[in-house]
């Protein structure tokens, strides 16, 4: 038995313009409302156009999906092609992924994040932990901040400093 779908049911039409098409369409009244939308760590631009489509900006090279990892340079692109009022949709928004892009691109920052969360994955909580790794330079410094305050504590400021001198670079043990 086969049902019939609705027409609510079926996915909307996918378009892909580049640039110049998109911003041609968009003079021309095609567009009914243009969005940024936010895919893990990157923004994409997208409309849906009168038809119920979902048109996207595509690259012109590749003709792939065009990514923005910065949100402004999306709204920039899209204020040269003339469009005033744009809807800003974060539901796609990856916190973790975006942390982890710092200005790369976002394939590598996909990868990235699929091989931490299959290291987190890996972890077993019974496992004996890591070795904690000391800083010697750390502990030396904090204890030369100690000696510090306990020689300007004994007023003896002067005599101290200049036993401690010869170990110090800057004054402060750093």
């Amino acid at each position: 038995m086969t049902r019939k779908m609705k027409l609510e049911d079926r996915a909307p039409e996918r378009l892909y313009y580049t640039q110049s098409d998109f911003e041609v369409l968009w003079q021309a009244g095609a567009f009914r409302q243009v969005w940024l939308e936010a895919t893990d760590a990157s923004f994409a631009i997208r409309a849906s156009t009168q038809t119920d489509a979902i048109a996207e900006l595509v690259s012109v090279k590749r003709g792939r999906p065009r990514r923005f990892l910065n949100p402004a340079a999306g709204l920039a692109a899209l204020r040269r092609m003339g469009v005033m009022r744009v809807e800003v949709r974060m539901e796609g928004w990856d916190l973790e992924m975006a942390a982890l892009s710092m200005r790369m691109r976002p394939d590598v920052t996909a990868r990235r994040l699929r091989d931490k969360r299959a290291r987190e994955a890996a972890y077993h909580p019974n496992r004996a932990p890591e070795p904690e790794v000391v800083d010697r330079k750390d502990q030396l410094y904090k204890l030369m901040d100690t000696k510090m305050e306990e020689v300007v504590r004994r007023n003896s400021v002067t005599n101290e400093m200049d036993k401690l001198k010869p170990w110090m670079k800057d004054g402060r043990g750093r």
